[in-house]
């Protein structure tokens, strides 16, 4: 028998985050979010993020960036 974990609306909105400025795709950010939020939730969530002016990619320099492995 599997527990699912209850995540808050903040720790939601920060995995979206993530997946949103690693570029993955919204169904996969939804994916992540399985049980905890739908899939319109996370759409919102990305539509809010580019309206914010983030890059959808915003997040890869600091994936491969070697000075950041300290």
């Amino acid at each position: 028998m599997t527990t699912q974990r209850t995540i808050t609306v903040d720790q939601a909105r920060q995995i979206v985050f993530d997946a949103y400025t690693t570029g993955l795709p919204q169904a996969a950010a939804a994916k992540l979010l399985t049980g905890q939020a739908t899939q319109a939730w996370v759409t919102s969530e990305y539509a809010a993020l580019r309206r914010r002016g983030i890059p959808a990619m915003s997040g890869q320099g600091s994936l491969f960036d070697p000075a950041a492995e300290n």
